[in-house]
């Protein structure tokens, strides 16, 4: 218990520094907004609409500043107060208004009896609970001015079966409810129905990347012609989707540049033709991405090409966060010496990985936990004692931060 609440309260201090990072913002004292009462008072005091965000809306400073780009200096909202009041009775947490007005701050201008109220009620009409109506309104606030919501609502729910998939999907694209269905939607559904996708597919399609069914249907039956050519088969390809994700990411020149690139990386042609359709979410990472990692994998931990191609997966791990760390953890227990490896060292949970290899070696080696968690965290630590511990974990130079000298030290 002590030991998960030291890892807790590292964490805390390693969001806390990162955090601390927010450059400062511009007071924009002109920007004023009077409330009907203020104007009405014998002396009113003026607020600062970038106050009155942050401190009614729970908007940072910066955010704040954005938001004041958007709305009109020469008009106040009629009763902010009262939308704000409305809100939090029908269920909107913090979090909720904060990203609302953030993402679309003129929602302060929206009339309460005419468009809100009559909005939220449509939506709980349709089966939404309160908490998945501040979600969707909070991700989607722009549908709520939609004159035909009722009928965008039902087609998707139909499609995607639940609310719970509805709100994931509209999470990852906030137009998804505003996309021309006729124009758009159905063209691209047609052209999987052509090729076999069932329907369950297409909403999984939908929650995990909903811009491809958003798309202009010629430039999305060119993504389908592409994902074919690499081999996926639309409904017998268990990586369609993925594929699908894949060819959208990248351009074709860009595809077969870096698939050139593993070539020139040791991989063969039938290689790079194999982790396509095991992994081809692979290719949406960067060419410098690419080589770091397969330099790691290769050279530092001596794994054979056989491997990656068995465990592709491996590619989307935090090189600094994980692998580095971890393979430094190796290394100090092997008395510097290159460690042998094992994939499931790099795939075993945060938790596994501490109580298999680094808390029992607390006492044998001096400061391996620290190090471990400030390599895993990117920050640094005053000068360890053990020299091979120091290089192992890449530690340069005599960086002390003060902040963790009750924790990290």
């Amino acid at each position: 218990m002590q030991k998960e609440k030291k890892m807790n309260k590292l964490c805390y201090h390693f969001n806390a520094l990162r955090s601390k990072s927010t450059s400062s913002w511009p007071c924009h004292h002109g920007l004023l907004w009077f409330s009907a009462a203020a104007a009405a008072a014998k002396t009113p005091k003026p607020h600062s609409l970038v106050q009155y965000l942050i401190d009614s809306c729970g908007l940072s400073p910066e955010s704040a500043s954005k938001a004041c780009v958007h709305l009109h200096t020469t008009r106040s909202p009629s009763d902010p107060d009262s939308i704000l009041r409305f809100l939090k009775q029908a269920g909107f947490g913090d979090a909720h208004v904060a990203k609302l007005v953030s993402k679309f701050p003129r929602f302060l201008y929206t009339n309460l009896d005419r468009t809100l109220k009559p909005k939220l009620a449509l939506l709980q009409d349709l089966g939404l609970s309160g908490p998945e109506i501040a979600d969707l309104v909070s991700e989607s606030p722009s549908s709520l001015w939609l004159s035909d919501l009722r009928t965008r609502l039902q087609f998707w729910q139909s499609l995607l079966g639940t609310n719970e998939n509805l709100l994931k999907a509209c999470r990852r694209d906030i137009y998804l409810l505003s996309t021309s269905i006729a124009g758009r939607v159905m063209p691209n559904l047609s052209l999987l129905r052509e090729r076999g996708v069932s329907d369950c597919q297409i909403a999984n399609i939908v929650v995990g990347t909903p811009r491809l069914l958003t798309r202009r249907p010629e430039m999305f039956r060119a993504l389908l012609e592409r994902a074919e050519e690499l081999g996926f088969s639309s409904a017998s390809s268990g990586g369609f989707r993925r594929a699908l994700h894949c060819v959208a990411c990248n351009s074709k020149e860009a595809f077969d540049a870096k698939f050139e690139l593993l070539k020139t990386l040791g991989w063969s042609e039938a290689d790079g033709m194999s982790v396509i359709k095991k992994h081809p979410t692979l290719f949406n990472f960067t060419e410098e991405n690419l080589r770091q990692k397969m330099g790691f994998f290769v050279e530092e931990v001596g794994f054979e090409i056989s491997s990656l191609l068995t465990n592709p997966v491996m590619f989307n791990l935090s090189l600094k966060r994980r692998l580095r760390p971890r393979h430094s953890v190796m290394r100090v227990l092997k008395g510097g010496e290159v460690p042998a490896v094992k994939a499931s060292d790099f795939f075993m949970s945060d938790k596994s990985f501490l109580e298999r290899y680094v808390v029992p070696n607390k006492e044998k080696v001096p400061g391996l936990y620290e190090a471990y968690v400030a390599a895993c965290a990117e920050i640094m630590i005053r000068p360890i004692a053990n020299m091979t511990l120091f290089r192992c974990f890449g530690f340069i130079g005599t960086t002390y931060l003060p902040q963790f000298q009750h924790t990290v030290i």
